[in-house]
């Protein structure tokens, strides 16, 4: 009879292992589940940001006469460096901030050719320099000044 119970109780905790094993196995996966989850919110919510900040610099092309200066004027945080380039610097909320706040930088580069106005807008994550968002932009400028 002793050797049945101990037989039963073995059992018991073999079976309560399994148990608390299938458990934590279904604790991990929603775990993981949440942070992918978190992971892809937080992207999204970057991405949509990165498309309205390059979409802002497409509409300010538009509504000007599309060369630099006019854009600039629009953009008073905008370093602006050789030639047709300038960067803006965000902070993590997207809002324009100076290069030691920043966490997103936008590249714009604009190339007159002709009567053509180019304009090529990049978002850029400074942690690891990666493009989170290209935007290509044509203007027809009327003129050939450019």
């Amino acid at each position: 009879m002793n050797k049945y119970l101990k037989s039963k109780t073995s059992l018991f905790l073999m079976e309560l292992i399994i148990t608390i094993l299938l458990f934590a196995a279904c604790g991990a996966v929603c775990v993981k589940l949440f942070v992918t989850s978190y992971v892809m919110t937080k992207e999204t919510v970057e991405l949509n940001e990165a498309v309205s900040v390059a979409q802002g610099f497409a509409e300010v092309m538009r509504g000007t006469n599309g060369d630099i200066d006019s854009v600039l004027m629009h953009y008073p945080d905008a370093v602006r460096g050789d030639g047709g380039f300038f960067e803006v610097f965000y902070d993590e909320e997207f809002e324009p901030c100076g290069y030691s706040d920043a966490v997103y930088v936008s590249d714009v580069t604009m190339k007159p050719n002709g009567a053509i106005q180019n304009m090529e807008v990049r978002i850029v994550r400074l942690s690891d320099y990666s493009d989170i968002y290209t935007l290509n932009v044509t203007k027809y400028m009327n003129n050939t000044k450019g």
